[in-house]
């Protein structure tokens, strides 16, 4: 009898095993339906399964901002009810993320500029003569010289001779904060001028820095000299942004042939 039931228990141990390795068992979870959550909300219910995540984003395009942050697929092959063990690290795919609604990095301009000529002194109020493209623009100084500014710190898409994706939203989104500006200050740093005789400037805008606007909105990567005062701002406000997955940082833009490389 005695040597009946030590054959049952280990053919019971045997079971729990083998169940265990299969995905019955405790040390596996199943795989949870995850539709329409945002990662917020993934983070929470798999970190209360015990799993990890690995996020990647899905390249698409957008109609409204109901469609960002929100699953799409797990990776590898998984599904919604399939057994992983615990502690695993689970790829999961979702849409692009909003961006901040608030700037990453506040800047005030504090300058000195009554009276003062960007040309000689650095530093000036100018009118905008002509906005050309997402980081160029055309301006008349305090004494009325027309110059050619580029802007400092930022390098968005082409949008005239060549043409590149997101490069007319971000030429549209420049336009837009040029011509509704009441004062545009221009503040220069040490090279005064790149190898086309353009001047080179940070663009502040009702003392707003679109130069870094341009980063915030993820219309640019932070192209900024180390050297620079404002070198803090633009790479904290580079690393949040990039991590949307918006605009030049993976989202397609739904305004451009990829094909032919135009716009439509």
């Amino acid at each position: 009898m005695r040597k009946y039931l030590v054959f049952i228990l280990l053919l019971f141990s045997v079971f729990l095993l083998n169940g265990c390795e299969n995905g019955n068992g405790s040390e596996y979870v199943s795989l949870p339906k995850l539709d329409n959550m945002s990662r917020a909300e993934i983070n929470a219910k798999m970190a209360n399964l015990d799993l990890k995540v690995r996020y990647h984003f899905v390249s698409r395009s957008y109609k409204d901002e109901a469609e960002y942050d929100k699953f799409v697929y797990y990776g590898n092959e998984l599904k919604a009810g399939k057994s992983v063990k615990k502690g695993s690290t689970i790829n999961i795919y979702t849409t692009a993320l909003h961006l901040p609604s608030e700037d990453v990095v506040h800047l005030t301009m504090d300058l000195d500029y009554e009276g003062k000529d960007f040309i000689t002194d650095g530093i000036g109020v100018v009118r905008l003569a002509r906005s050309v493209d997402g980081d160029t623009a055309h301006f008349y100084t305090a004494d009325n010289t027309y110059i050619k500014v580029r802007f400092l710190g930022v390098d968005t898409p082409e949008s005239t001779m060549e043409k590149e994706a997101w490069g007319k939203a971000a030429s549209n989104f420049t336009a837009q904060m040029l011509n509704n500006a009441s004062v545009i200050v221009l503040e220069r740093e040490e090279q005064v001028q790149d190898v086309y005789g353009r001047y080179l400037a940070f663009v502040w805008c009702d003392g707003v820095l679109m130069n870094l606007q341009l980063v915030q909105n993820a219309y640019s990567n932070a192209k900024i000299s180390s050297s620079s005062k404002y070198y803090d701002a633009f790479f904290d406000t580079e690393l949040v942004i990039c991590a949307t997955g918006r605009r030049v940082w993976g989202e397609i833009d739904p305004n451009y042939d990829y094909e032919n490389q135009t716009f439509k």
